[in-house]
């Protein structure tokens, strides 16, 4: 009896003990976990910080790089704004989707083009992010050849020249622009920078990690009002004997320039463009209101056998004239378009028909090229 007693709180000690054992095991246990948690918490924050960090530094090279991905989009946005704005539409070319214009594929045939810029030899690559050894490293190549009119294409490159953004303009439409031994001076296709301030202003833009703006209407707008002016003003074409793509000499660049008269359109060698409207001498000075809509409309009048080019909202100022005529050039009659106005130190300009004859007759002026005959 007295052993089996004695086994009772022998057997209630240890089972006391062992609950005491368990709850400083749990309690320990506890306190591991809890050093682990904050640990492990400790360590999620350290990532997010560093990812926080790693994508400011991301967005911020982004910002500060050349060109990108995100500059890219931009651009087209606003080449599609731009381009309502002076009623063309233009497509976006690159790598394994080249251009056609007039016959010409880019960015592929940048090597084997004669590629000159005021004249000048240059060389062209692709560029994805703006830099490369190239004179002209080319990230963006827009053309409007799928929807302009027969010879009125306009190509634009968007390049970094010694790291500065410069958009480039041609609309050559012939002549010899394959790379070869035997090219001479005139060869090549000849670009210049844009005139245009809108699409330079745009560019350099985007390329400083800014939004550009258009200061022309906005395209629904635009096209809304032009539908709307083109019935009560519908366009005129210029006369039959000035089409075509006429050549002069440009003495202060010692170069053959070009302009491209084609329906109601004037195209100039840096790629303006005016188009030609009908309009009564009755209504001249009374549409102020569309200047902002049309800032690239003329109308004309007969004056005395030249055709007067006026703005759309001109009604006095000097005024641009055009006159086609026939003159004796080498014991042949020629055409030559003549370009002057009527300030009192106005220079007449003569075109031909072909670059050979502008450069032959650079000197050559002619009696029925003043305003007063």
């Amino acid at each position: 009896m007295k052993k089996g007693f004695l086994l009772v709180p022998l057997l209630t000690s240890a089972v006391l003990l062992g609950g005491c054992g368990n709850s400083q095991v749990s309690h320990s246990t506890h306190q591991n976990n809890a050093v682990k948690t904050n640990k492990v918490a400790d360590q999620n924050n350290q990532k997010n910080q560093s990812s926080a960090t790693t994508a400011t530094t991301t967005n911020d090279q982004q910002e500060q790089s050349l060109w990108n991905q995100s500059k890219n989009q931009k651009l087209a946005s606003f080449m599609q704004n731009w381009g309502a704005t002076m009623n063309q539409q233009y497509k976006s070319y690159g790598p394994g989707n080249n251009t056609n214009f007039y016959g010409i594929a880019f960015p592929q045939q940048f090597d084997q083009t004669l590629l000159k810029v005021d004249n000048q030899t240059v060389s062209m690559k692709w560029s994805n992010d703006g830099t490369g050894n190239a004179d002209y490293n080319v990230v963006a190549i827009y053309c409007d050849s799928d929807t302009a009119q027969p010879m009125n294409e306009h190509l634009y490159l968007f390049t970094f020249h010694n790291g500065n953004p410069v958009v480039l303009i041609t609309q050559q439409t012939n002549g010899n622009v394959t790379k070869s031994a035997n090219n001479g001076p005139d060869d090549g296709l000849h670009f210049k920078e844009t005139a245009n301030q809108d699409l330079s202003n745009g560019f350099k833009a985007i390329a400083n990690g800014k939004t550009p703006t258009v200061s022309g209407q906005k395209a629904n707008s635009s096209n809304n009002n032009s539908q709307t002016d083109d019935s009560k003003y519908p366009p005129q074409d210029f006369p039959n004997e000035m089409q075509g793509t006429w050549y002069e000499y440009d003495k202060s660049a010692n170069s053959v320039a070009t302009i491209k008269i084609d329906g109601n359109k004037l195209t100039e060698e840096n790629g303006s463009t005016v188009e030609q409207h009908k309009l009564t001498d009755s209504t001249v000075g009374t549409k102020a209101e569309n200047n902002t809509q049309h800032p690239n409309w003329i109308f004309t009048l007969d004056s005395n056998g030249w055709l007067q080019i006026r703005g759309w909202d001109q009604d006095n100022g000097t005024s641009t004239y055009l006159k086609v005529s026939n003159e004796n050039v080498n014991g042949q009659s020629v055409p030559v378009l003549t370009r002057t106005d009527d300030s009192d130190n106005a220079t007449p300009t003569s075109f031909y028909k072909s670059k050979d004859l502008a450069m032959q007759q650079k000197d050559t002026t002619y009696p029925d090229q003043s305003l007063s005959e």
